[in-house]
């Protein structure tokens, strides 16, 4: 069996962000050799030889920095649009939409355009005397009016009142509270994990089509309401995966999250984040657990490699995870990222129906 030593208690981005530099700083003795590779000098020198590896028009300040944006917003745009409009009709119907059930009870959240649809008010009588709202077998009309028939006070007339003050509607639509029926955990939940990397020769713009394949495939599950939980993995082999392997898993979606485009595009296929944060958290999780690190330690984590650190290592069942879980990585091509999302929606769809 894989042995996976996986770190994997950060929060968000922040958390692990903290921890690869704190940890970076305090490398132990074996492994501050790996030190000088995060300098402005050695920074500056990869970009002036290799400008692809961080991506064109970048800096030592900027990546060093802690980026928050991916470099091109414009690029996110125009892959997704090549892609998504590849991603057939048929393909988006395969996960059906949750249906919502609607109840006069209480349960769920109240829907106001439901209820809408039947409001209406009511007259009420107001005693001064009383201080209170009277029944109408309690008044009397007289030529001045509405008046207490016990001892012929003023009574007003009004439409119906909360206590402090607000109008009270009623409603004919009885069924006006949504909610969705509960489903088993193994029908509805679904985890993502997204490896990012990729070999020297990828330049920064095939890097995105990873993440924008996760992207379309999670707005698809967010369309049909689906849970879905999306995690980053960034992992390291000292023996390209026969035995051993060290990552971290960062959050970047939570169950009741909405997705953010931009913290996935950054993270999964950024080569500024992932060629430098990222690497430092290679070197981190490797002295975190007490290992040496290795000279390949940045060789990039494939698909198949992410997938065997999860399922393989036993981690799925350690963590508790969601019985349904897909995994992205590797991913350089429009063709590729359309067979990822439309094999990820296959094999989804077939669990969760």
């Amino acid at each position: 069996m894989l042995k996976a030593h996986i770190k994997d208690d950060f929060k968000n981005l922040l958390e692990y962000r903290q921890w690869a530099e704190t940890k970076f700083k305090n490398l132990s003795f074996e492994n501050e050799t790996y030190l000088n590779r995060f300098t402005k000098a050695f920074v500056d020198d990869r970009i002036r030889m290799q400008p692809e590896w961080f991506g064109k028009n970048t800096s030592y300040e900027e990546i060093s920095g802690g980026i928050t944006q991916y470099k091109s917003p414009d690029l996110i745009e125009s892959i997704y649009s090549q892609v998504n409009d590849k991603i057939s009709t048929a393909t988006r119907s395969k996960i059906k939409v949750r249906k919502i059930n609607y109840n006069p009870s209480g349960l769920g959240v109240f829907v106001y355009d439901r209820a809408a649809m039947g409001l209406y008010r009511l007259k009420e009588y107001y005693s001064h005397s009383l201080d209170r709202v009277v029944d109408k077998s309690e008044v009397s009309q007289s030529p001045n009016g509405y008046i207490l028939s016990a001892d012929n006070s003023k009574v007003i007339e009004r439409w119906e009142e909360h206590p402090d003050g607000r109008p009270k509607l009623r409603t004919n639509s009885k069924k006006v509270f949504a909610w969705f029926p509960p489903q088993s955990k193994e029908k509805s939940a679904v985890e993502m994990f997204i490896t990012c990397g990729a070999p020297a020769a990828i330049d920064a713009e095939k890097f995105l089509y990873s993440g924008i394949a996760a992207i379309i495939t999670a707005q698809i599950l967010e369309i049909a309401r689906i849970p879905t939980r999306i995690s980053l993995v960034i992992g390291s082999s000292p023996d390209e995966f026969e035995e051993t392997v060290f990552a971290s898993i960062i959050p970047m979606k939570n169950y009741n999250e909405t997705l953010d485009i931009n913290l996935l595009a950054l993270l999964t296929s950024d080569p500024r984040f992932f060629r430098y944060e990222g690497f430092k958290g290679l070197l981190g999780v490797y002295d975190h657990f007490g290992a040496s690190i290795p000279s390949n330690f940045g060789t990039a984590m494939h698909r198949e490699y992410l997938t065997d650190t999860i399922e393989k290592s036993g981690y799925a069942k350690r963590a508790g995870l969601a019985p349904n879980r897909f995994y992205y990585g590797s991913t350089f091509s429009e063709n590729q990222a359309i067979d990822q999302i439309n094999l990820a929606i296959e094999e989804i769809s077939s669990k969760i129906i």
